[in-house]
């Protein structure tokens, strides 16, 4: 079955305290917000530490154009997800130009081309190189990017696909958006790249398993996550309600991937560190101890919410040898549509 050779990440040199954002975001929102201090004391039980940005705090400070964001996004995004993707190839041991197929994955930035298109020239890609750029997937993207590359590898055995990764999530901040909905964003997320790779039975490279995937579309549910577009640029779509969707769905979604593998437990869980309360929802859904999703809660404490990029920092530690290891393992994500993302790993290292 095709097989993750290896995973690595490149995130922002701007590092601040969850207590520094905290202060930011009350400035920022100041008087404008009724229930401000009330609304501000996620920040304290969110479990995050430290979070990564694009820029300097002092930046956020004031409205910012589309333009301006979006030219981040492809100069300075795109420098990381090159370094990603370059750190990637470098632990497994590959050149750049035995890659087959560049899978981009990004839903807090739009150009065209995509970056991808700049890391193929400047990694030194071979021109045939395949793209296939997917946008709007958000938090699941990262798992869905892995399952793409999967089924690629499966039909061409013998390829090589790098997942890649980017997500600039606080350039969507919309500061002109005094709502409570906004402030938890400024309470979550945070920016960084990460690329994985996956290779097929015939190259001969070893390393984790991919052993099936499953998707899963919520009917009518479009309102839980994702983005209006508004005149300042993207507006969060942000339900409080998800958590309690991702604790009533998940568990049938989770035993039916066991069915099909005719699988009695999964032995290892990759998920998603989507916030403290979904983090919540998956140990009681599944009714997992605080064990099985420490990586998930360290990767959280350390980098927040960084939309499709953190499922890859969860297994770029788990390869690393960090977590539990041995059988077979659960490794997925939800994201808009409202939709999940599921798949079976198997550690064969």
């Amino acid at each position: 079955m095709p097989t993750i050779v290896g995973a690595a990440s490149a995130l922002p040199e701007h590092v601040y305290s969850q207590a520094e954002l905290r202060q930011a975001t009350a400035s920022l929102f100041a008087e404008r917000l009724p229930d401000l201090e009330e609304t501000l004391r996620i920040f304290d039980h969110s479990r995050i530490e430290r979070r990564q940005l694009m820029r300097p705090l002092d930046w956020y400070a004031r409205p910012r154009t589309t333009v301006e964001r979006s030219r981040i996004y492809l100069d300075e995004g795109g420098a990381l997800a090159r370094e990603a993707a370059r750190r990637c190839l470098a632990r497994a041991d590959v050149a750049p130009r035995e890659i087959d197929r560049v899978l981009w994955v990004s839903s807090t930035g739009i150009a065209a081309p995509t970056p991808d298109a700049y890391l193929i020239n400047e990694l030194g890609l071979r021109p045939s190189t395949i793209r296939v750029p997917i946008w709007g997937l958000g938090c699941a993207g990262g798992a869905a990017g892995l399952g793409r590359a999967f089924e690629f590898c499966r039909a061409f055995p013998e390829s090589l696909t790098l997942v890649v990764a980017l997500e600039t999530c606080s350039l969507t901040l919309v500061d002109a958006d005094a709502t409570k909905r906004n402030v938890v964003a400024a309470s979550l997320f945070a920016d960084g790249a990460a690329a994985a790779l996956v290779a097929g039975d015939a190259t001969g490279r070893t390393g984790a398993e991919i052993l099936r995937t499953r998707s899963h579309l919520f009917p009518d549910s479009y309102q839980v996550m994702g983005w209006n577009v508004v005149d300042e640029g993207l507006g969060l779509v942000l339900s409080p309600k998800l958590p309690a969707i991702v604790k009533r769905e998940l568990p049938a979604l989770a035993a039916e991937l066991r069915r099909e593998a005719k699988l009695e437990r999964f032995q290892f869980y990759l998920t998603h560190p989507g916030g403290a309360r979904v983090i919540d929802a998956y140990q009681q859904a599944l009714q997992l101890t605080d064990e099985d999703l420490a990586l998930t809660a360290e990767v959280l404490r350390d980098h927040g919410n960084v939309s499709s990029v953190s499922v890859l920092l969860v297994l770029e530690r788990w390869l690393a040898g960090q977590g539990i290891h041995g059988g077979q393992g659960l490794l997925s994500a939800f994201g808009p549509g409202f939709s999940a993302e599921l798949l079976l790993v198997s550690d064969v290292r």
